[in-house]
């Protein structure tokens, strides 16, 4: 049985479509990972990392984060604080 069948055997509410993160002071919200635009996912294939996230954030959260973001670092920890927040990889 699937998490979405469990749920409605259960009654329990459907799990969320977007995700929050904050980061340095600043909400981002985010898609659920099933909700990502292909143009990311393809991004994300061809090495294109920021593009990819410039996808899924949308223009103005995108100008947003690269406001806070500096370095390759920045972008590293801005990418495992998605990742906890998705549930996904290593906390």
């Amino acid at each position: 049985m699937s998490r979405a069948q469990r749920r409605e055997a259960t009654n329990r509410p459907p799990a969320r479509s977007e995700h929050a993160v904050m980061w340095r002071g600043k909400r981002f919200t985010l898609p659920s990972a099933s909700e990502f635009p292909l143009a990311a996912i393809e991004a994300e294939e061809e090495g294109k990392v920021l593009l990819s996230l410039k996808l899924i954030l949308g223009a103005e959260q995108y100008a947003t984060w690269r406001s806070l973001a500096t370095t390759a670092a920045d972008a590293e920890h801005f990418s495992q604080t998605i990742t906890r927040e998705l549930g996904r990889g290593n906390p």
